[in-house]
């Protein structure tokens, strides 16, 4: 009993020795060594929003969005990329930023990003890709003087002729911005700064030798 107990212990140190040894492989420095189980550690990943069979039963890696969901922060553009989509912009869409120096010099930021390599400084349609195509875009001065803002937008977001979609660029303020600038290249004039400030935030005083006003 005493010989069997005693092989039994050298065996045993030398099966520990061995998996130590095995497991500080210097061979390979990044390698972790014997691993138990791995699959618990290592599960594989699914791509989001996909759909993956699992034991014979669909599954859904992660909540699709419902049907007809919006994100926060986005308006949809509803009008159709055609003839008729364009010709309605034309005479439903407004610009809703005011008409002042601060909106048109953000525009004209804008402008100078996106769109003046093509359309020129002043629009006239002579910037330096611009003279490369193989129609260059008419000058605002000219043919585009009477472009109505509402083509505009629509042309800005799905693009027309040459000119690719900006709605991957330009958010929907932006593009208003940068048609604020523009329209002052057709000639269109800013509205008047409002001189001092609104009649209710004035503060009346009192007179000398009066009472305080209520």
């Amino acid at each position: 009993m005493k010989i069997n107990l005693k092989y039994f212990v050298l065996g045993s140190v030398a099966l520990a020795v061995v998996s130590f040894m095995a497991s500080c492989d210097k061979m390979d420095p990044n390698s972790p060594g014997v691993e138990y189980m791995p699959d618990m550690y290592r599960s594989p990943s699914y791509e989001t929003n996909s759909i993956t069979t699992f034991r014979h039963d669909t599954v859904s890696t992660n909540r699709m969005p419902v049907a007809g969901t919006i994100a926060r922060g986005y308006m949809p553009y509803t009008l159709t990329n055609d003839s008729t989509g364009y010709g309605l912009a034309g005479r439903t869409l407004h610009n809703p930023l005011p008409n002042t120096p601060e909106i048109t010099e953000q525009g004209k930021v804008i402008y100078g990003k996106f769109c003046v390599h093509c359309h020129g400084a002043a629009g006239k349609g002579d910037g330096k890709v611009g003279l490369k195509l193989p129609g260059p875009p008419p000058a605002y001065d000219g043919p585009l003087k009477d472009l109505p803002e509402g083509k505009m937008f629509h042309t800005i977001t799905y693009g027309k002729g040459l000119m690719g979609s900006h709605a991957s660029q330009l958010s929907v303020e932006d593009r208003w911005k940068v048609i604020r600038y523009v329209q002052t290249l057709q000639g269109k004039k800013e509205a008047p700064a409002e001189a001092g400030a609104a009649a209710e935030d004035v503060k009346p005083t009192a007179k000398k030798g009066g009472k305080k006003p209520k």
